[in-house]
């Protein structure tokens, strides 16, 4: 239907009466169709007023919308108004609206009231209501033929105003879809994103999986080698009973314990040796193996006790030199034939004499360095006679330096009174009851040190 068409004369002639019913289908219909066309707000709003205005013949017309929780102006279109009428128009149909009852369902009433009076050019208005938030206005101003506006006009307004609602509220209703869809792919390319650092995380775990299985491989291998060093036997002797071992925290340790037959000393007579290098893992378990095979091999060449040590110092100094690694030493020879025990101390932890007889605890002590730390110190020998029923214990501080739960240490005490006990039992049923007090009193907790242990019973 063309702009400024005049509708036609409101007579009681039936025919004028079809021709006016058709007249407004076809405006209807014609609005309808063109706004239904976009989904876009600001345009929806322009081109129901500017068709709207042409319909009704019209030169001016005013559409605003204001949200109820801001009380500002959402949209504000307008045609044919002059700009400095523009402020105050607006101001008044926003006080109209807030000020009356506007805000409900849609309007359905044809007598409007004089809401419509906002401006002298404007002669109808219709308010609407878009959704609990947000509510507007549509006003006209005169007609051209400056006839005013009939019944059966304003209740086509309403029709044409609430078909414009619903038209925002499916414009609406597709920016939410459309804004829903956008946020939909960005999550799917964020997702496949994901998708595709997690396999590269996969495949990268899977690589590290294999090289921690290598690992683990190593250290198996590694373990076995080292527990294959430490003596499998203990010396057969009819004047002594011999048990030792050793418990690691890790795979490896650095804790060390042997059995040495000293040929050149003298026939029967063995060196007990117990060791604590610094530290754990690899290198430590490295650094015992070296100390073995350099006492192993110096022990068989002739010298006294202290002469072997002070030999094999050298050669660990040697290799500690660039790592500040260290090993702490107890080497004890013992005699079988005599009883006579001769030892040196390189920085370990005196090994325990104990008389059951007299109930005394005595030190095998002395002074010396650990291996490693000054490849010029000259070390000494101790000596002293045991008889038949003395025992002595030779240990690392792993034991009586475990914690409990509670952090509470093991102690001396604690580890006296176990070979106190058990003083009457051999040899490693002694040592198999500290190994087990120890492992009662940590309970749940974690073995935070390597465990060794050697018990020499006299008969």
């Amino acid at each position: 239907m063309e702009p400024n068409q005049q509708f036609p004369n409101n007579t009681n002639n039936e025919q004028d009466e079809l021709e006016r019913r058709d007249y407004y289908l076809r405006t209807l219909f014609d609005i309808s169709n063109d706004i239904f066309g976009t989904m876009d707000s600001g345009t929806i709003l322009r081109n129901f007023l500017l068709m709207t205005m042409g319909n009704f013949a019209v030169v001016e017309g005013v559409i605003l919308i204001i949200n109820l929780r801001s009380k500002e102006t959402v949209d504000f279109i307008n045609a044919g108004f002059q700009n400095d009428e523009l402020s105050d128009l607006q101001k008044a149909a926003k006080e109209a609206l807030l000020g009356g009852e506007s805000t409900g369902e849609f309007v359905k009433d044809a007598e409007l009231e004089d809401i419509g009076l906002l401006s002298p050019k404007l002669a109808c208005a219709v308010p609407f209501t878009i959704d609990s938030d947000n509510i507007g206005m549509m006003g006209l101003g005169s007609k051209i033929i400056s006839k005013p506006y009939t019944q059966n006009e304003k209740k086509l307004l309403i029709t044409l105003v609430n078909s414009m609602v619903i038209t925002l509220q499916n414009a609406r209703a597709f920016e939410e879809i459309k804004r829903l869809n956008e946020d939909l792919l960005a999550k799917k390319k964020e997702l496949e994103k994901t998708v595709v650092e997690l396999r590269s995380a996969m495949q990268t775990v899977d690589r590290y999986s294999r090289h921690l299985e290598q690992i683990i491989a190593a250290l198996n291998v590694a373990q076995e080698v080292q527990q294959s060093l430490l003596p499998q036997y203990p010396p057969r002797e009819k004047r002594f009973d011999i048990a030792g071992g050793s418990l690691y925290c890790d795979e490896t340790g650095g804790d060390y314990y042997d059995y040495i037959k000293l040929p050149c000393l003298g026939s029967n007579v063995y060196a007990i040796a117990i060791g604590d290098v610094s530290g754990h893992g690899i290198s430590s378990a490295l650094l015992m193996a070296g100390v073995r095979a350099y006492l192993r091999s110096r022990a068989s060449q002739a010298g006294s006790v202290a002469e072997i040590i002070t030999d094999v110092n050298r050669l660990v100094s040697a290799d500690t030199m660039e790592t500040s690694q260290f090993m702490t030493l107890f080497f004890l020879m013992i005699e079988a034939q005599t009883g006579r025990l001769t030892w040196v101390r390189a920085g370990h932890d005196p090994a325990l004499l104990y008389s059951p007889d007299s109930d005394h605890f005595e030190k095998l002590a002395g002074e010396g360095l650990p291996l490693g730390v000054d490849e010029n110190w000259l070390y000494r020998d101790y000596a002293a006679t045991v008889s038949p029923g003395q025992i002595v214990i030779l240990t690392t501080d792993g034991v009586w330096e475990t914690r409990n739960n509670e952090g509470e240490m093991f102690g001396r005490d604690r580890f006296k009174e176990i070979i106190r006990r058990n003083s009457n039992l051999e040899s490693e049923s002694i040592r198999q009851a500290i190994i087990d007090a120890v492992a009662i009193f940590r309970g749940k907790a974690q073995q935070e040190d390597d465990i060794t242990l050697v018990v020499s019973k006299f008969l």
